[in-house]
């Protein structure tokens, strides 16, 4: 019983020593920091069946990181494209190999276009 009440003791002593010695809670958020929006797409697979390829992208500031997963049996060409200076239209392409997953960083911001091709070369 002794040990008990020690336990019981020590606990809330603990739990009322926490309150003191906790960290301000009250502090302002950084305003600096943003969550960006990430997007996702998908295509079936020619093989096997029922198998899709999944891509996403949360666009940065200065770059893109694409992320892809493709269960198909085919390498499949992943095309996005962003506005260029002037309002020009720039490309870029990759190719996500077959049966893998992996993440690829663009070095453009914020795609207006993606497309999951079904060529297997860009």
């Amino acid at each position: 019983m002794k040990s008990r009440n020690f336990v019981l003791a020590m606990v809330g002593a603990g739990l009322s020593l926490a309150g003191v010695a906790a960290p301000a809670a009250s502090a302002a958020p950084s305003d600096d920091v943003s969550v960006q929006a990430v997007t996702r797409k998908s295509a079936s697979c020619t093989s096997p069946s029922g198998q899709k390829i999944n891509i996403s992208w949360g666009a940065g500031s200065t770059n893109t990181t694409v992320y892809y997963n493709n269960h198909c049996n085919q390498r499949r060409a992943l095309t996005f494209g962003f506005y260029g200076a002037g309002g020009t239209t720039i490309f870029k392409c990759f190719v996500a190999p077959a049966r893998t997953q992996g993440s690829k960083v663009l070095d453009m911001a914020n795609p207006y276009y993606a497309v999951i091709g079904t060529a297997t070369s860009c």
